[in-house]
């Protein structure tokens, strides 16, 4: 057993066991899990398959079951963001139903929503104080360094030694550092001493993974949520982050080598770049998919019927099989049809309203970084949104993770407004009956 399997292996089961005494410890060893599945590791290939993900949503299930009672009572808490995520779960059941073109694979995709919906749920729930939300964001922090470290490591170009679930090739697992690069950066402007020792530690190598991917689409997300960091922050920090952000150019060009920037110049002249033109094909023939199928044609439907609609790539996939539509929003429009698109859609508004809320609120809340985090989240959500202008990630489990988070800030933010607004209302009773 290699040493790396024994970390694992230690600290997944230090997770269960804490889970079953806190159970909001379920959702940082879910993460963990998520960045470390052992079916997809080099050092995991010898382990047994204990469904590791689905044990630990078990675990997390029977833990909320014996401490129930034991957990923060919260102040008038919302849950109603992930009524978005219910209705798009029981629309790709109803499509997979009745018109999905491969009942099949479309059930399996609606039932790994399903699933993921459970959890997001039982993230949103779960976290009850500012510390529990403070372990499981770390979680997801050193996870992704993590990642950094084995691209460092392993990688080479358009190669980065490390998959996950719904991310299986460098474009998804790039995009998923990008989106939270921004708690690096963040947590490196305005973190305790040791947050900013880890994060300025670990951002060359998040950004050398970036290189290594080579992926335009997440390259151009970091350039997106770096402008928008120097919009959108204020005062004496934007100039910090303008320093942050000229170090990060230099670390660009100093780790760049000529075959990243050679396929970075060829978003100036796609039209006459190959990859970038079949993509124009895969677009519009999604559009005359959903023209004669338009409730949807369900999941894996546009591989199953890409090869008859676009007839300008149909010799090569002939040859090396299907192409997927190579967009978030066009995959959603032809899976699940105008629905499913509303259903997206309404649950990203949603979730970046309740983070600017969140935003605003903050001055009243200093005890806890809510501002902080919650522009991280929004920041996280705008670059898995320029990703997936040219990728599919419909079915990136981070872009769900951020709603729950932004939920969990809101009813955080609340309570914590609340016990204030009780305390008050109690010294001022104190102080009455004195008088």
């Amino acid at each position: 057993m290699s040493p790396t399997t024994l970390i694992f292996l230690v600290l997944y089961f230090s997770g269960i066991v804490l889970t079953l005494k806190k159970p909001h410890w379920g959702v940082a060893l879910y993460i963990f899990e998520w960045h470390n599945h052992p079916p997809y590791m080099w050092w995991g290939k010898d382990l047994p398959d204990l469904r590791w993900s689905l044990l630990v949503s078990v675990v997390t299930l029977i833990s909320l079951i014996i401490n129930h009672q034991k957990m923060k009572k919260l102040k008038d808490p919302s849950y109603n963001l992930i009524w978005w995520l219910v209705g798009m779960t029981l629309w790709m059941y109803f499509v997979s139903t009745f018109v999905a073109i491969v009942p099949k694979d479309s059930y399996k995709r609606a039932e790994n929503f399903m699933k993921m919906t459970v959890q997001i749920f039982l993230m949103m729930y779960l976290i009850r104080d500012t510390k529990q939300m403070h372990q499981v964001l770390w979680t997801l922090i050193l996870s992704v360094a993590n990642f950094g470290r084995i691209a460092y490591q392993r990688g080479g170009n358009r190669y980065l030694g490390v998959i996950a679930p719904n991310a299986t090739e460098e474009n998804a697992i790039s995009a998923h550092v990008a989106a939270v690069m921004p708690f690096f950066g963040l947590y490196f402007l305005t973190g305790k001493r040791w947050e900013k020792i880890v994060t300025f530690l670990s951002i060359p190598f998040l950004i050398n993974l970036i290189i290594l991917a080579n992926s335009r689409a997440s390259f151009l997300a970091v350039l997106v949520i770096g402008v928008l960091s120097f919009i959108w922050i204020k005062g004496r920090l934007r100039w910090y982050v303008l320093l942050g952000i000229v170090g990060g150019v230099l670390l660009v060009f100093m780790l760049a080598n000529d075959q990243f920037w050679e396929r970075q110049n060829t978003m100036k002249n796609y039209k006459e770049e190959g990859s970038a033109v079949s993509r124009l094909y895969l677009w519009n023939g999604a559009i005359e998919m959903w023209k004669d199928h338009p409730l949807g044609l369900g999941g894996e439907g546009f591989e199953e019927l890409v090869i008859d609609y676009v007839p300008e790539l149909a010799a090569k996939m002939q040859e090396d099989g299907a192409k997927t539509v190579h967009s978030t929003f066009f995959l959603i429009l032809v899976e699940w049809g105008p629905i499913g698109l509303i259903m997206f859609f309404g649950f990203t508004i949603h979730t970046l309203m309740i983070l600017g809320r969140v935003r605003k609120r903050s001055k009243f809340t200093p005890g806890y970084r809510y501002y902080v985090d919650a522009m991280a989240i929004q920041m996280g959500i705008i670059a898995l949104f320029v990703a997936g202008l040219t990728h599919n990630r419909l079915y990136a489990e981070v872009y769900y993770w951020f709603g729950a988070f932004a939920v969990v800030l809101r009813n955080l933010q609340i309570t914590e407004m609340a016990e204030e607004k009780e305390a008050l209302e109690e010294l001022r009773d104190v102080a009455g009956e004195e008088i």
